[in-house]
């Protein structure tokens, strides 16, 4: 036959669509009965099971589905083989990483929830560390609540003799630190970097791996191409999906498309994202990888995507906006961005050799929409990332980041994971002994800090359509000191603020900014005497840096700067970001797509005057003229 499923997307081979279903389908009925209603009945029982004649008797594993399985070897060779999710619920197997270069999960439990009787259908096949309760209605019609335990949690804290993969459980009250999403090709390759950051650390034994255990809540890849997604290792190894729970967990426009790509399309991206949430759906809810109980428990969400491609640029503001609304329900005040969770986007621009006329309009609009949804963009630029020592940036395992990023992007996304994990450790939850491990320690550096002391400079008497998100560019750099006086301070800053941008940027234009110093125990406390007497505060608020006592208006260039200890690095690292400077790259991107508006009579600058209320108000507040 010729026809393709509706679910799968794969040609139907069987001699019948209710043999393939059978066949193919018969583990996931929630699935079919929403896209073959009419031959839901025919294939299924009341219970969700097969009807004897569909039944393959002959098989030991009805419940199994084949999913996508790849080794990594020294040489990046790729081997393919069929794993299986094992539906019960009450069994787990895991296995761990053997070796840097052969990071694999063979197996994971899927709790795919199908009877009509729970309350969602969930479709993650990760093997997640958790306790689900799920409400089921009896024969009897009465409610009662089930609880399916994968790994045992005692009274005193998380049972971490078993390395499982996904989401991890929650540390103490307020949970890990970020929901992490990865979306589009770009989001998707680094989310797959800081995974296999995290795998390295804990082939290595290193207290590091504390820092990705307590700081990752939960993280999903989405994307709108499923090639793109099923060959990453979050898909292929970490969750272990089969090709239909890669495409009810992770493809963005479910039903809609035919899963190969937005084609550098801002529109299909956001058109595709929307679908997901029109009516009375809500795939956050209902389907995507994102556990809505991890969700609202960490402490703020990170969007990692692109901002020139289709579905980066055009779906992520749609996601943003409706996390928004997911996690502000229920707060009772009239502007729920004042106690809402913080929502943070990672945006990686493209360097000038790749930034034509059209990625100059998609990343305009790209920003300002999503300028609309979340507290704080930090832009990252490909050409600053490539022109950075990479002598200071993380280990991560170079055969498996080799295969599962472009070749281009491994020193990039190394620097990016850098930047990441040292924001992340600021206020990450340590779920390791206290008495037997050596524990990050310091000043709390939680994420609003980042973003919320600027917010307060916007002008309340403004015109604009929205107060837009903050810009914050990323600074980070690095020394081997050992003892430290006002000179080697200086050095650090210069290194740090002038050699060490992530994004091209000046910083005599911000509005102010927050630093992190971190290093060792021995040589932060040779460097603490300085930072509280303000040396540090006093060489960045100078000329050659954020220039404080050259600014003359009303309000005020405010410089924070906080210390932590972390016993497991060598150097000393002064991290920052610096608050709503001027950015050449969006500066060209902003006078390009204002030409288009006042010059062209094209569809594409149309659209952008359709647009225009939206742009102007994020492009009006950068630098420091246009502070309130």
């Amino acid at each position: 036959m010729t026809d393709n499923c509706k679910i799968c997307l794969r040609e139907i081979d069987e001699q019948s669509i209710e043999e393939h279903i059978a066949a193919d389908h018969a583990g996931t009925p929630a699935s079919v009965q929403e896209v073959y209603a009419d031959r839901y009945n025919t294939i299924f029982d009341s219970n969700g099971e097969l009807r004897p004649q569909y039944r393959d008797d002959s098989s030991d594993s009805d419940d199994e589905d084949s999913s996508l399985h790849i080794t990594t070897s020294g040489t990046g060779s790729q081997n393919e083989s069929e794993s299986h999710h094992n539906d019960s619920a009450s069994s787990d197997t895991n296995s761990n990483t053997e070796g840097a270069h052969n990071l694999t999960q063979s197996t994971s439990n899927s709790t795919n929830q199908g009877s009509s009787g729970s309350t969602r259908s969930v479709n993650r096949g990760n093997g997640s560390n958790s306790t689900d309760t799920i409400e089921i209605r009896d024969d009897a019609g009465q409610n009662r609540l089930e609880s399916e335990s994968v790994n045992a949690i005692s009274d005193e804290g998380v049972d971490n003799s078993v390395s499982v993969p996904g989401s991890t459980p929650l540390v103490g009250a307020t949970g890990n630190k970020w929901q992490m999403i990865g979306v589009g090709g770009a989001g998707n390759h680094i989310l797959d970097a800081i995974l296999l950051r995290r795998e390295t650390l804990r082939e290595q034994n290193s207290p590091l791996a504390q820092v990705w255990d307590g700081g990752l809540a939960d993280y999903a890849g989405l994307n709108t191409n499923i090639a793109e997604l099923g060959n990453t290792f979050y898909a292929q190894q970490d969750r272990a999906f089969s090709r239909e729970k890669l495409i009810t967990n992770g493809m963005i426009g479910y039903r809609h498309h035919n899963y190969s790509g937005a084609g550098r399309n801002w529109k299909v991206g956001r058109t595709l994202m929307q679908k997901d949430f029109e009516d009375e759906k809500n795939a956050i809810k209902d389907r995507l990888d994102v556990d809505q109980r991890d969700l609202e428990a960490s402490q703020a969400v990170m969007l990692i995507h692109s901002v020139t491609k289709g579905t980066g640029c055009g779906s992520t503001p749609v996601l943003a906006k409706n996390i928004r609304n997911l996690v502000s329900e229920g707060t009772g005040v009239a502007d729920a961005t004042t106690l809402s969770k913080p929502i943070l986007s990672s945006v990686v621009l493209p360097s000038e050799t790749e930034f034509g006329a059209s990625e100059m309009v998609r990343g305009v609009v790209g920003m300002a929409y999503l300028s609309k949804h979340v507290d704080g963009i930090i832009p990252f630029d490909n050409s600053k990332l490539d022109a950075q020592r990479t002598d200071f940036a993380v280990d991560i395992d170079q055969a498996a980041l080799e295969h599962y990023n472009p070749p281009m992007y491994t020193d990039v996304n190394r620097l990016l994971v850098t930047f990441l994990e040292a924001f992340t450790m600021s206020s990450t939850p340590q779920s390791a002994d206290t008495t037997g491990t050596e524990r990050i320690s310091g000043e709390v550096f939680d994420v609003p800090d980042s973003f919320r002391p600027v917010q307060r400079k916007y002008s309340v008497a403004s015109e604009r359509a929205y107060t837009p998100a903050v810009v914050m560019a990323p600074v980070i750099g690095t020394t081997s000191a050992s003892r430290f006086d006002r000179a080697r301070l200086d050095t650090l800053a210069r290194s740090t603020l002038l050699q060490g941008q992530l994004v091209d940027f000046d910083p005599k234009s911000a509005w102010g900014g927050t630093f992190m110093a971190y290093g060792p125990a021995e040589k932060m406390e040779e460097l603490e005497p300085l930072l509280q007497d303000g040396e540090l505060t006093s060489i960045l608020s100078g000329q050659d840096f954020l220039a404080r006592e050259q600014y003359d208006g009303p309000s005020s260039v405010d410089i924070y700067v906080n210390q932590l200890v972390v016993p497991h690095v060598d150097n000393v690292y002064l991290w920052g970001l610096i608050w709503n400077p001027n950015l050449p790259t969006l500066e060209r991107m902003y006078k390009h797509a204002r030409e288009l508006v006042e010059q062209s009579e094209n569809k594409e600058a149309q659209e952008l005057r359709e647009a225009w209320e939206t742009i102007e108000p994020l492009f009006d507040c950068l630098g420091r003229e246009n502070m309130g």
